[in-house]
């Protein structure tokens, strides 16, 4: 069924919760909301609790409605299997043991795809994504995001039957195979740097030199402009990190804060890795994110969901129209959101947290 899309709250919400979960035919749901005042009342938690097929989704800075990103609102999308799904709470534990609580024979069952939202600022996404990985391997395909808001780093947003929770990830498999693209369109300019000092998301060193002033060194002989604490946050939309990988596509880490000398990322950096400075322009991120949908799509009437970065967002600004135009097919229905990194594997095997990336799936229609 097509996705609904709505601004109500209470009862009126409610209500069309139910109506789109009591379809014929809909077997789970996919929420995607904005930061709504809706999903933190009471009721909206109760009517989580009181729906009657498998719910899960989360709250995103933007989502992607009728082809456009809105800022308010929410989407309701039934899906025509029945997911399967595993709340992997305290994601901001170091010592917890996630893959204690997932089901390795997921695709033994016959599951295929997994949607994995996590909290964007639980401190332990990193280990989440590797222990997804260290269980399913391939035999799963992954999408998904960080879920969030971005002025507010406390509140709960993700969504299952329990409720809204934070400090967490949600997965939910399903039965149904999907076709994958990921692809960003940034291009080197400047390394491989090693990574000489880190501590999580925050690079002290390269190459054994104040990560900043290595940073601001080539970015002010790049960009033939001046690189301070006070405009780094400006500046750095349009210079992110990219950590290399052999034979694949880049892992692109978005900067967005400097203390000192340390650059603080979304996402971790690993101490030993090399990373290269990059660039990019308006027709490389737009021909970027028209490749995943090459990529992911292979027959019309397919359903797509398409996770794209909201930096990808704030960088393009205006021309973020051509971005969804370039991934909105005229046959298959596009559903999605701008999240806080993205999750998917990119086609050769990897599993991993992006920023600033076009991640588009392409899922069979039943």
């Amino acid at each position: 069924m097509d996705p609904v899309y709505s601004t109500a709250t209470g009862t009126d919400l409610r209500d069309t919760l139910t109506s789109v979960a009591d379809t014929d035919g809909v077997k789970g749901l996919l929420l995607l909301a904005t930061p709504m005042e809706a999903v933190v009342e009471d009721a909206f938690q109760a009517t989580l609790e009181a729906l009657s097929v498998p719910v899960f989704g989360g709250v995103f800075p933007e989502i992607i409605h009728d082809g456009e990103p809105t800022e308010s609102g929410l989407l309701a999308v039934g899906l025509p299997a029945e997911p399967t799904i595993t709340t992997l709470e305290n994601a901001s534990d170091p010592d917890r043991e996630f893959a204690a609580d997932l089901n390795p024979e997921l695709p033994a069952e016959g599951y295929e795809t997994a949607f994995v939202f996590v909290d964007a600022y639980a401190d332990e996404v990193p280990t989440v994504i590797e222990s997804l990985f260290r269980t399913y391997g391939v035999g799963l395909n992954f999408i998904g995001g960080g879920a969030g808001r971005l002025d507010d780093e406390s509140s709960p947003s993700l969504f299952t039957n329990e409720g809204v929770i934070g400090d967490a990830a949600v997965m939910a498999a399903v039965d149904v195979p999907m076709e994958i693209g990921v692809k960003h369109g940034w291009e080197t300019i400047a390394g491989p740097f090693r990574v000489t000092g880190a501590d999580g998301p925050t690079v002290t060193e390269l190459d054994g030199e104040p990560a900043f002033s290595v940073y601001q060194d080539v970015v002010e002989e790049h960009a033939d402009t001046t690189v301070t604490r006070e405009n780094f946050f400006e500046v750095a939309k349009s210079y992110p990190f990219g950590i290399t990988r052999l034979d694949a596509e880049q892992i692109v880490r978005d900067p967005f804060d400097v203390d000192g000398d340390a650059l603080t990322c979304f996402g971790s950096v690993p101490e030993g890795e090399f990373v290269n400075i990059l660039t990019g322009d308006i027709d490389s991120l737009v021909s970027a994110a028209g490749d995943a949908y090459e990529a992911a799509v292979d027959d019309e009437g397919e359903a797509l969901y398409a996770f794209d970065c909201i930096s990808r967002r704030l960088y393009l600004d205006d021309e973020f129209d051509r971005e969804l135009s370039a991934v909105d097919g005229d046959e298959e229905s596009l559903v999605g959101a701008l999240t806080i990194g993205e999750i998917a594997n990119d086609g050769s095997g990897h599993l991993d947290y992006y920023n600033k990336t076009a991640v588009i799936g392409a899922m069979a229609d039943r």
